[in-house]
């Protein structure tokens, strides 16, 4: 008994012996050391005068539960009256003891006030975070919310911690959102996720969640710190300009078209009229005015050319023949019109082309093929050519090959590469990629892949 006396009263944790009337029979040196009370003084208390008045009642009632034993033991953080008024915070550990048949209650006492003051700190800093916190423990529950979660969602603390916080998640988010927190927290790695947050006034936003893993000093893992901030204004600024550059692209289409028509059905009718007119006034020149005769069949032969080339434009900017035989037959024309018109060797090769694709995945390859094959032509200043339009799996992959002198593409893409940036713009529009490749003087290949079902 002597050695376990001597173990008590040297023990850094608070200890008290008590009677089943709460008053102490034994204080060791630490915790009259760590209340401010002499060993006198502490024998003269009654348990619950060390409480602050409004935790008293509740201290008594577990106490009366753990005597009358309806409880073996509890444990929980208080706080604790000093001698001289202030309090501190300490973790409270009661049981009961049978000593020579006599029931006692020991209590046992660690001040734990600098955590608990850290804690404090930390929870001003939080609730006062421009963004909304929350943090979990070891077995992955949520443990605190900070106060602007609280504004935001409009619940309790108690209904968010555990799992609780789940529930205000999009039903369409949650299991994906649960996914990847419970892959993360089996890894302990960081994560990021966007999903979408009931907020007090019922309305869903987009919030993006940031979470990192905590260890304590000892290194053991403590669980995750996150930190969510509202993006829904972001994401709807992002929607509208990912739909920006298709209403641009589509805009340019309807523009092209009506250019298209008004060459077609204006200007090429008026230079045949021309055409016509000309062919009668040579009809009205005499034999003896050659020169002349000369000179009007010149101007028809320059007009019959620039009614061609106006057909080849309105033929670009609308290819009328691209809805009426598909896509192959209409890169194929293109390629063989652009070769006799440029006088080079296009190589047009085709494998496994579906006969109906959709009309936007026609018109943009054809619209890359386009832009791709005249910039091609223009710059690569070789005379040999080839394109290929094949089917893989669930994709069309267009490809566009030259052997010219190439070009650094970061560079041609900030310089003059509108071409490309539109190209790109495109593609993405029907879920596609696109790659160049091109070295100078190794010449150059884009390839676009496109996915088709």
């Amino acid at each position: 008994m002597t050695i376990f006396y001597d173990a008590v009263k040297a023990s850094p944790i608070g200890i008290a012996l008590e009677d089943l009337d709460g008053r102490p029979l034994y204080v060791n040196p630490a915790l009259c050391s760590m209340l401010g009370f002499s060993e006198q003084e502490m024998l003269g208390k009654h348990c619950v005068e060390l409480s602050p008045r409004e935790d008293a009642e509740k201290d008594w009632m577990l106490f009366q539960q753990l005597r009358a034993g309806v409880i073996e033991h509890y444990s929980l953080e208080k706080r604790f009256l000093k001698q001289n008024g202030s309090v501190i915070w300490g973790r409270l550990n009661m049981s009961m003891l049978n000593h020579a048949g006599s029931p006692l209650v020991v209590a046992m006492v660690e001040d734990i006030t600098p955590a608990r003051e850290s804690e404090e700190r930390f929870r001003l800093v939080a609730d006062a975070a421009p963004v909304m916190i929350w943090m979990s423990d070891p077995d992955s529950l949520c443990v605190y919310v900070n106060q602007r979660w609280l504004d935001f969602t409009g619940r309790t603390m108690e209904a968010e911690l555990g799992n609780g916080w789940l529930e205000g998640i999009h039903s369409e988010d949650r299991q994906r959102c649960a996914d990847a927190y419970f892959q993360a927290f089996a890894r302990r790695e960081p994560y990021t996720i966007e999903y979408r947050l009931r907020r007090h006034d019922g309305e869903y936003r987009w919030i993006l969640d940031s979470a990192v893993p905590r260890f304590n000093q000892d290194g053991s893992f403590a669980g995750y710190i996150c930190s969510a901030v509202d993006v829904t204004d972001r994401k709807r600024v992002e929607e509208a300009l990912s739909t920006l550059g298709g209403r641009l692209i589509e805009a340019q289409e309807q523009e092209r078209r009506h250019i298209a028509r008004e060459l077609h059905d204006d200007i090429s009718q008026r230079l045949a009229m021309l055409s016509i007119e000309l062919q009668q006034f040579v009809g009205l020149l005499s034999d003896s005015q050659g020169v002349l005769r000369e000179r009007v069949h010149s101007l028809m032969s320059d007009v019959s050319k620039i009614a061609a080339n106006v057909h080849g434009l309105s033929h670009q900017l609308h290819s009328s023949g691209l809805e009426a035989i598909g896509l192959v037959a209409a890169m194929r024309g293109f390629c063989r019109e652009q070769a006799e018109q440029r006088d080079v060797d296009i190589d047009f090769i085709h494998t496994g082309v579906p006969d109906v694709l959709p009309q936007a995945v026609s018109l943009c390859l054809f619209r890359v093929l386009q832009e791709g094959l005249n910039n091609a032509v223009k710059h690569s200043g070789t005379r040999r050519f080839e394109v290929r339009l094949e089917k893989a799996c669930d994709e069309l992959r267009l490809t566009i090959r030259d052997w010219g002198v190439g070009f650094d593409p970061a560079i041609e893409m900030y310089k003059d590469g509108i071409g490309l940036i539109s190209m790109r713009e495109r593609v993405a529009l029907v879920k596609g990629t696109m790659s160049l490749t091109s070295t100078p003087s190794g010449g150059t290949e884009i390839t676009v892949c496109v996915p088709v079902r």
